[in-house]
């Protein structure tokens, strides 16, 4: 309780100075928290499973799209957490556990050009996705947002495949399939069908939390 009240304090103290609404601060504080804590819970299972670098490739490269793009969200920031750190240590793992250097090089440099062609896509197609406490308060800012997202998905896409190209340590090539999973993860979620998923997976998660 006293966390809460805290947090609300400080809501309104930057309320007041920004003069922006209250409840997207505050928000944005939540949000902001929950990252934190979740990226906690994430490095120290990765690090206990010793995946760590692909668990922090695949979930660094939605987290930061998705804060442009929007996407599906749980109905509380514990089972956000519970979902992120699920799906990223799934990834981490896979890759660890099943990514090997003599895999076809050609079919391996298709994937960051599958991903760069989809999500080209799913960004026309869906973005901005709003998200609760995050509104699109204008078509401009929609428009500032969907080129944004754009950008970003063009140069994720050139640096994985220089990556690809130039890097031949396979724990590189592991980070750039990690990243890519990762960024297949965020574009799912934009999309009617990721929306319907997470709401399924909030849903079942509601009887354990």
């Amino acid at each position: 309780m006293g966390g809460s009240s805290l947090l609300n304090r400080a809501a309104h103290y930057l309320a007041n100075e920004s003069g922006r609404d209250v409840e997207i601060i505050l928000f944005g504080l939540r949000l902001f928290l929950t990252s934190i804590s979740g990226y906690i819970a994430l490095i120290i299972i990765a690090l206990l499973l010793r995946i760590l670098p692909y668990v922090l490739a695949a979930a660094i490269t939605a987290s930061v799209f998705r804060i442009f793009s929007g996407g599906a969200h749980a109905s509380s920031p514990l089972r956000c957490n519970l979902i992120g750190v699920s799906v990223f240590s799934v990834f981490g793992y896979l890759v660890k556990m099943y990514f090997h250097p003599n895999y076809n090089y050609t079919l391996l440099i298709s994937i960051p050009i599958i991903m760069f062609l989809v999500g080209f896509y799913i960004i026309y197609r869906y973005v901005p996705a709003e998200t609760p406490g995050k509104p699109i308060s204008s078509q401009l800012q929609r428009r500032y947002l969907r080129i944004i997202s754009f950008s970003l998905l063009t140069v994720w896409g050139i640096v994985s495949l220089w990556e690809l190209s130039f890097v031949v340590e396979i724990i590189g090539r592991k980070m750039i399939l990690s990243s890519c999973l990762g960024m297949a993860w965020q574009l799912f979620t934009l999309t009617p069908l990721g929306y319907r998923v997470v709401g399924k997976m909030d849903a079942l998660l509601k009887h354990f939390t």
